[in-house]
């Protein structure tokens, strides 16, 4: 823990966007345990004695803020040693991160007793190794590229006291775990492009060596377009620019974690490639081991696992590659998976508590956590309750109705009070995102976006998914004391009597379109007790209905095995179609939509959290 003393601290008053500052000092070692205690905006890099010893700030909220507590130890020699703290302060808010304002906070013990801390007086500098104020993002979600270069720097200014919380926790998930360096083996030498051997995230590293000063630039992306790495992506921009000298330079950078197969170099003359590749780094956990009879149900089953650990890092990532953000719906898909996969369960309940903080001021949640002022999307909001009650069924932890029931609340009670006369509930109105899944007639467009207009009408899968979260959530409420009353069965009636088509025994899926017929909008009414036998045939056979996404896969079959466990052959067979057309395309990891990368306007993911569905229903069906 902090000493008592240590302080919030920065260089200047005035920091600027992507600002990098350097703190180092000297301490004797002469105990047994030394243990260095950090907290940055918006993360670090330390150092000691020259050698890495942590990095990656879990990200926290204004009023909410989490440290490293880094064991130093064996990184320590007798006598004097030299720490050395290089903290990023990015500025702006992002999908991943809120703009707090520039500042760290850390202590370092010995033996139980502070060797040195923060506080006004210390003294710190511009650390010019990083290219500092670029103001050029690789993505919105993500925000600004971190560029390096061949610099120094010398803590010789007199930081001063900033302000900011003081209500800070320990880290509640562990740090993500080194694995051996994927290199990149060099596959056209011409253009300088470089395959790591299959998809992969974790941080660049790169050697050059340099005839004169120059820039050369990296880029990365997933996959090989007209001969070279597709980096420029309707206005995202992934790659890294380094300045250099003449001589030999190494660079790791820590600060931009990427995710891809390919990297291509962008050399000016006489710059020329020593080594390049991607140190992966991965979530900690013990995998759950499942033999399968089939060679293809056993490759989708392991291309799954690797899928789910590529999108773990500090919390859930719906991709490592265009967003590394934490959705509601993608991990509610991530968690199911890892009850089956994984033995570990404290990543679940971390991530959960993270979105429980993000509650905006009228009892809805963000779009991503930690994030602030966003497009909400109510559809992500009601089926929070269902990721907390799913938690509770796996691991039989009440406890974490503590700190989930408060959101749970407001977000229910917003639902409840928005049923109109007619029993259902309307569109929502800006600032939300009517959004259900990436088909037509279920994806709204964003109220940031010039083409949105808000149009009230009534949409099938709000309304269902309000009965089917809120089936769940009385169980909860029953569990915690507490009193939520809301008519149901009122709503289901409402449902029924607005959407369904006597004539076919579907569902139509919105009332502004009656044409619109979906999958997902039939499975969720059959979810909620809705429907017939009709209805289930037509989820499997009825061509007409507007197909399921990857995302939303479990619930077409959670309602098909609800309906009749005889219907397993169908789903794996379905399986193993979709996801056999992804390997046989070459997929190392599982996509974003079945389009592949041609989706989305060429930006469509080939590493998705939550397309890895097929492993929960392997270990289903494998019982």
């Amino acid at each position: 823990m902090f000493n008592e003393n240590a302080k919030w601290i920065w260089i200047n008053a005035n920091p600027q966007d992507n600002e990098y500052a350097v703190f180092e000092e000297k301490f004797v070692f002469d105990g047994k345990k030394a243990t260095f205690t950090v907290c940055a905006e918006i993360d670090y890099v330390l150092y000691i004695n020259g050698a890495l010893a942590g990095f990656g700030q879990f990200a926290g909220y204004p009023e909410h803020k989490y440290y490293d507590e880094l064991d130093i130890t064996d990184l320590c020699k007798e006598g004097e040693n030299t720490f050395t703290l290089t903290v990023r302060y990015e500025g702006i808010n992002s999908h991943i991160h809120i703009a707090d304002g520039a500042g760290v906070i850390y202590s370092l013990d010995v033996d139980g007793k502070t060797a040195t801390y923060s506080h006004k007086g210390t003294l710190g500098g511009y650390d010019n190794r990083y290219i500092q104020n670029v103001t050029r993002k690789i993505t919105g979600q993500i925000g600004y590229a971190c560029d390096m270069r061949v610099g120094s720097y010398a803590c010789d200014i007199s930081c001063i006291e900033v302000q900011k919380s003081y209500n800070l926790m320990p880290r509640p998930v562990k740090k993500t775990k080194q694995l051996p360096f994927a290199e990149g083996k060099l596959i056209d030498k011409e253009k300088s492009l470089y395959d790591v051997g299959r998809e992969t995230a974790g941080y660049l590293c790169v050697k050059f060596k340099a005839e004169k000063p120059c820039t050369a630039t990296i880029t990365y992306g997933q996959h090989i377009v007209d001969g070279g790495v597709r980096y420029l992506v309707g206005g995202r921009d992934f790659s890294l620019n380094f300045e250099l000298t003449e001589g030999t330079h190494e660079f790791v950078n820590y600060f931009t974690r990427i995710s891809g197969r390919y990297l291509q170099a962008i050399l000016p003359e006489g710059v020329e490639i020593v080594s390049i590749g991607i140190m992966p780094y991965i979530y900690p956990l013990t995998e759950t081991p499942i033999k399968l009879d089939s060679e293809l149900d056993q490759k989708i089953y392991d291309t799954c696992v690797r899928t789910l650990r590529l999108c773990m890092n500090m919390h859930y990532e719906d991709t490592p590659w265009r967003e590394q953000a934490l959705y509601v719906l993608d991990s509610r898909n991530q968690m199911l998976c890892g009850y089956y996969t994984f033995a570990e369960t404290e990543f679940q309940r971390a991530n959960l508590e993270l979105i429980a903080k993000g509650t905006r001021a009228d009892g809805m949640l963000e779009l991503t956590y930690p994030s602030k002022d966003t497009p909400a999307i109510p559809f992500f909001s009601v089926m929070y309750p269902v990721e907390v009650y799913e938690y509770i069924e796996h691991t039989g932890d009440r406890s974490i109705l503590d700190t989930t029931m408060p959101t749970m609340l407001k977000i229910m009670q917003n639902f409840k009070d928005r049923v109109e006369d007619n029993g259902l509930i309307k569109s929502f109105e800006a600032p939300y995102w009517n959004f259900y899944e990436w088909t037509d007639g279920s994806a709204d467009a964003i109220p940031t976006q010039t083409r949105y207009v808000y149009n009230e009408y009534y949409h099938l899968l709000i309304n269902c998914a309000f009965v089917y979260s809120g089936k769940m959530f009385t169980k909860m409420c029953e569990m915690a004391g507490v009193e939520f009353d809301c008519d149901f069965e009122g709503i289901k009636a409402a449902i029924n009597k607005e959407f369904f088509d006597e004539s076919d025994g579907n569902f139509v899926l919105r009332t502004d379109d009656r044409s619109f017929k979906s999958q997902l909008g039939n499975s969720f009414a059959l979810l909620i007790g809705l429907g017939d036998e009709r209805t289930v045939e037509a989820i499997k056979s009825d061509k007409n209905l507007i197909e399921t996404s990857l995302s939303m896969l479990v619930y077409k079959y959670d309602a098909l095995l609800a309906a009749d466990p005889n219907n397993k052959d169908f789903i794996l067979n379905e399986i193993r179609e979709q996801y056999g057309y992804m390997l046989e395309q070459g997929a190392t990891s599982f996509w974003e939509t079945i389009k592949g990368d041609a989706d989305f306007a060429n930006a469509g993911s080939l590493c998705h959290g939550w397309s890895a569905l097929p492993a929960y229903y392997y270990h289903l069906f494998n019982k």
